[in-house]
């Protein structure tokens, strides 16, 4: 609207109803993220024609294009957050596939202390049995008593 406008005539009344319209509907479009913000929008919003908002409301348009602008930087910075997101996942699960690598290796190498600890307990078990079977004692017995077959 015009500062300090002189609404006695109709062509100042019509022009101030359709600034407050357009206002109105500036207002709503800037509380419907889901609308995009433009001139046509704009006019069919407050059910004006377009050349209107060029040609008498400047103030609306020059606030239509601020709005323009601060959705832009919400978009870029939206769209810098979504692309700091997906280099973060990306970064994860990276990090996720080394981890699960690196459990692999640990998993086989324990499972190959397991068998290793298995065979050797079992050659020990073996060295104990021989170690055993050496120590017995051995009956000394004269060998040539015992086996003359003659002296029968």
């Amino acid at each position: 609207m015009a500062p300090e406008a002189d609404l006695s005539s109709p062509q100042a009344r019509r022009r101030a109803k359709t600034d407050a319209r357009l206002r109105d509907a500036l207002a709503g479009l800037a509380g419907n993220p889901s609308t995009e913000p433009t001139v046509a929008a704009l006019a069919r919003a407050a059910g004006v024609g377009r050349n209107i908002i060029y040609t008498h409301h400047a103030g609306v348009l020059d606030a239509l294009r601020a709005l323009q602008s601060q959705r832009a930087g919400a978009n870029e910075t939206a769209a810098g957050q979504a692309n700091r997101t997906r280099s973060d996942l990306r970064d994860a699960e990276a990090r996720n596939t080394a981890l699960a690598t690196h459990n692999a290796s640990l998993l086989k190498r324990a499972v190959d202390a397991e068998q290793r600890a298995e065979r050797l307990e079992r050659r020990n078990a073996q060295l104990v049995q021989e170690l055993d079977r050496i120590r017995r004692p051995v009956p000394i017995r004269p060998s040539a008593e015992a086996h003359d077959p003659s002296a029968v």
